[in-house]
């Protein structure tokens, strides 16, 4: 078995958000964990976080869509982008999680989050992850079409990242196969499929894992519980495995290999 086998990528996850269960790193020591940072405010415990545990983190730092409207608000300052641009420097990783939600409410009003802030704010990040020449996490939840239309202006104006990853993607098999794995876009596109939410359309997640090519699938946990991380990757892994008709330990290995190669930037391996 090859030496992809040896460690596991959890290409989606949000553990700096549970401090308390940190311990349980030592006890997944064969997991690199992609942490991505929301907001803004949890930028800096995700910088903690890889400064704890060095290449164990692949840090991740970017504004989700719930969240746009903080931007234009002034809860998140104005020079956020300065900000982002500087921490992706100094700590590596990529950019995220950023993207476009038609689902989501705001807590407070009830109301669905309007989409003119999310794409002006997903537009600034995948600026920035061209600029800077690295990765950047998407969600998307009934939002598809419009995510679509977003990366082909990005394209058409030389600013696609180089590497796009749809994470937990909840989108249709024939979406994947016509729309974001064609010309430019589906050149740079990776999808990632979580337990957590792929694990509730079970034939949906398997007609989406078999869609894709199979050298641009990823597995997360999409988790904030370190403890839970290792039993939930080792789940989608499974789930892929018997999509895709390969044995548990042919996915590990080719899901490493695939996350390698969605994680390079400048030319460093995160191993």
């Amino acid at each position: 078995m090859g030496a992809d086998a040896e460690i596991a990528y959890d290409a989606h996850c949000h553990i700096h958000e549970t401090p308390e269960s940190y311990a349980a790193l030592a006890q997944h020591k064969h997991i690199v964990y992609c942490v991505q940072g929301t907001n803004y405010a949890d930028w800096q415990a995700v910088v903690e976080l890889k400064t704890q545990h060095g290449d164990r983190i692949i840090p991740a730092f970017g504004v989700h869509p719930w969240f746009a409207g903080r931007v234009e608000s002034g809860e998140i300052p104005a020079d956020w982008q300065t900000r982002l641009r500087r921490l992706v420097t100094q700590h590596g990783g990529i950019v995220g999680e950023c993207g476009l939600d038609k689902a989501a409410r705001s807590p407070a009003t009830g109301e669905a989050y309007p989409l003119e802030p999310q794409l002006a704010v997903l537009r600034a990040q995948l600026d920035i992850a061209c600029e800077l020449g690295v990765g950047v996490s998407v969600h998307c939840v009934r939002a598809f079409g419009a995510l679509a239309d977003a990366l082909r202006q990005a394209g058409r104006c030389g600013r696609l990242p180089p590497r796009i990853m749809l994470h937990s993607y909840g989108g249709s098999a024939d979406m994947l196969a016509q729309v974001f794995f064609k010309g430019e876009v589906g050149k740079r596109m990776f999808v990632s499929f979580s337990r957590a939410v792929n694990g509730r359309s079970a034939k949906r997640a398997a007609q989406c894992m078999q869609a894709a090519p199979e050298s641009r699938i990823l597995a997360e946990s999409d988790l904030h519980d370190a403890a839970a991380t290792a039993g939930a990757l080792d789940a989608i892994t499974a789930l892929i495995a018997e999509a895709r008709g390969w044995s548990e330990d042919e996915a590990r290995e080719r899901l490493a290999a695939n996350a390698r190669r969605f994680f390079i930037a400048g030319g460093e391996e995160h191993l």
